[in-house]
Order: structure tokens, then sequence, then C-alpha cells
């Protein structure tokens, strides 16, 4: 088992009933996580189960110093109402570092490619192949509060400038 590094959920993301679907932001996260895994977001039981339709990584301010990588992806808390220890890390599931140009402030999406020949494959994100594939499994998280679901960003060592957020489209289900 291991501890993530910092807890950068947003409280007030957690407790207002909205429409569907809705976009909810992350707190911005940068160079002072450097080398750091960061909590993002994470699924409680009361919150139920959510649909992630789109993930959008904006870079507000380049990232420089050693070569910047941000990677977004999954993990599950074991006990959060302890620490912040996590098991079951995927680093790049939602989004991978090669979908980001970290040295240059913009907008991010993960994608997918499709190689024809015999068979075809695709290539790309866990989340983004579902997205393409119509795999609806893996794109809902269910909320817990032993093992609870939870969205993480790796950063790089070495950084020393730059700030990004994370943007997701969501849709409560099963309510």
């Amino acid at each position: 088992m291991a501890v993530l590094d910092t807890d950068l959920r947003r409280t007030d993301e957690r407790h207002y009933r909205r429409v569907n679907p809705f976009w909810v932001q992350s707190s911005p996260f940068g160079y002072e996580n450097t080398n750091e895994k960061v909590l993002l977001f994470a699924f409680p039981a009361v919150l139920g189960n959510y649909f992630l339709h789109q993930f959008v990584l904006e870079v507000e301010i380049a990232f420089s110093g050693g070569t910047p990588t941000i990677d977004i992806g999954k993990c599950t808390l074991d006990d959060p109402s302890v620490d912040l220890t996590y098991s079951n890390l995927d680093e790049d599931y939602y989004i991978d570092n090669t979908d980001v140009t970290e040295g240059s402030a913009g907008y991010y999406m993960p994608g997918t490619s499709l190689t024809e020949g015999t068979p075809n494959t695709v290539s790309g994100t866990v989340w983004a192949k579902a997205l393409r594939e119509n795999d609806v499994g893996a794109l809902i998280v269910k909320g817990a509060d032993t093992a609870m679901p939870a969205i993480i960003a790796t950063l790089s060592s070495g950084l020393t400038a730059g700030r990004a957020r994370l943007y997701m489209l969501v849709s409560r289900i099963g309510v």
C-alpha cells in the first residue's frame, strides 16, 4: 500500500444536487506538487454513482523544469476516514501524458487512434477506448466508503513552474 501525497478535493463540489449532466472542476495543482500523486476527486457512497462523459485538462500556466508530464488516473482509497492510503493504481486511466503538451497553456482531452488492419486496433487510455467502443462499465464510477474510487493526477519531478486543473462532465445515475 502507498499513501497519496496531497488532497486537493473541493469540498464545495460534494453537497449540491445538480441537473444532469454537469461539469465539476478540481482545485488547481502545479509545480508545488512536483513528483506527487495528487487526489483530485473521490466518490463516497453517499454521493452515489456517476457516468463520466468527458475530461478536459486545462494547463493554465505552462509547466517547465525537468521533463514535465501529467497523467490523470484512478485508484481506490483504502479507508479515507483514516488517511490517503491507496491501492489499485492506474496512473493514466483517463488522460495519458502523451495527450498533453505540458509546456504549452491550453485545453487537452484524452485521445484514441485507430490502426486499420486485420484486426483493427485501437490505442489510447482505458477510459478513451471504452468511450469509443461503447464499453459502459469502464465509464461508470460507483461510490463506496471503503475502497473508495478516486481520480488522481501524477506529476513528474523537477517542475519549477506550471499550474493545471481538471474538468469532468458527469451525470449522477441510479438516483
